[in-house]
């Protein structure tokens, strides 16, 4: 996702994701030895490429948009990307993630 983020030209971006070991290993400073140790590594690395890169913790219940996009993305055969045309049910999802995350 960070690779594909760079190569549209993205300058600002935020990871997320629901695994609360990965995002913490990610941000460590220390050396990861544990078996993410691949994506990690990679992740430091691409996030040098951006003015500014998060990594987010999500719970699985505020990451609907991404079950979605999973879901829409297993209809089809062949690979496909959205970067303006959104299907609606991702755009639900994410307006309804977007409440969830928000503080009380």
């Amino acid at each position: 996702g960070l690779q594909f983020a760079l190569d549209l030209g993205f300058t600002n971006v935020i990871l997320e994701s629901d695994s609360k070991l990965v995002i913490q290993n990610i941000q460590q400073t220390s050396e990861d030895y544990s078996e993410s140790r691949p994506f990690t590594w990679d992740a430091k690395n691409l996030a040098r490429s951006f003015s500014s890169c998060r990594f987010q913790f999500v719970t699985r219940e505020g990451n609907g948009a991404a079950h979605a996009m999973v879901v829409e993305g297993l209809r089809t055969d062949e690979d496909s990307f959205w970067v303006e045309d959104t299907p609606l049910k991702v755009l639900e999802m994410a307006d309804s993630d977007r409440r969830f995350s928000r503080p009380p």
